[in-house]
């Protein structure tokens, strides 16, 4: 989730100086393809500065992130999963392409879509169920796991409050072509071993793609206070100066 807000932040931050700026003898649109092309140059320096983080706005490094400890759950037709994932590396965070970016000033609104070609996983797992009803397990080992042609598609809603910026409105909906498992030693025998990484990668593209509403709404939950509370430490002239690169507090290449 960390990696989300991480996201989230920058193109929230990217639409601040809406709040604060207008574009004088420009047209509506000539203002809003301004703006746009200001939102996309900031995205761009965020990708390039994912390396190092922005202590700014408590985001760590995301090129490579890393976490230490989580937990997962799976309970599907034909797996049962339940474990810890430890010392996990996700890599690729940082090679995102834009391919929409639309602001809309007098709703203080901006629409996004992202895509990553690959998000490639790695670390240690510790987990016990059951492949297909038939087959208990409870093991640990190691795995690999990318996710391939993940879309992520938002749109956030702000409001000014002082000198303070609030999402009022926060929708994000990930959609997934495919992944590739290779969780190791879940079972001796390699075959069956093979029969789980396919299985797991026949479930997991549908368990986010055919459950979007739900994912939409813990994202809401989970992210929105999480912004929000980070937003309340940063003034709207802060956020502006991370925009036009004023202050030094925008994204750096380190």
């Amino acid at each position: 989730m960390k990696v989300l807000l991480g996201i989230v932040c920058a193109v929230l931050v990217s639409l601040a100086s809406t709040a604060a700026q207008e574009e004088k003898g420009l047209s509506v649109q000539s203002r809003d393809n301004s703006l746009n092309e200001l939102a996309i140059q900031f995205l761009e320096s965020f990708r390039q500065s994912m390396v190092c983080g922005n202590p700014d706005l408590g985001i760590p490094v995301l090129a490579p992130f890393q976490l230490e400890h989580t937990e997962i759950e799976i309970k599907q037709k034909g797996l049962e999963f339940k474990g810890e994932l430890n010392k996990v590396v996700v890599d690729g965070l940082n090679e995102f392409e834009i391919k929409n970016i639309d602001i809309k000033v007098l709703k203080l609104q901006l629409d996004f879509e992202l895509y990553f070609g690959a998000i490639r996983t790695k670390g240690k797992y510790k987990a016990k169920g059951k492949l297909i009803s038939l087959f208990p397990f409870n093991r640990f080992g190691s795995f690999r796991f990318d996710a391939k042609g993940l879309t992520v598609k938002g749109s956030a809603k702000v409001g000014i409050s002082g000198d303070k910026l609030q999402i009022r409105d926060l929708i994000i909906t990930p959609t997934i072509k495919s992944v590739r498992s290779d969780v190791r030693s879940v079972f001796l025998n390699p075959i069956t071993n093979f029969v789980f990484n396919r299985v797991v990668e026949g479930i997991v593209p549908g368990m986010i793609n055919n459950n979007q509403q739900e994912i939409t709404q813990l994202i809401e939950q989970k992210l929105k206070p999480a912004i929000n509370e980070m937003l309340g430490d940063v003034s709207l002239q802060d956020l502006i100066d991370m925009v036009s690169g004023g202050g030094g507090s925008g994204p750096v290449t380190c």
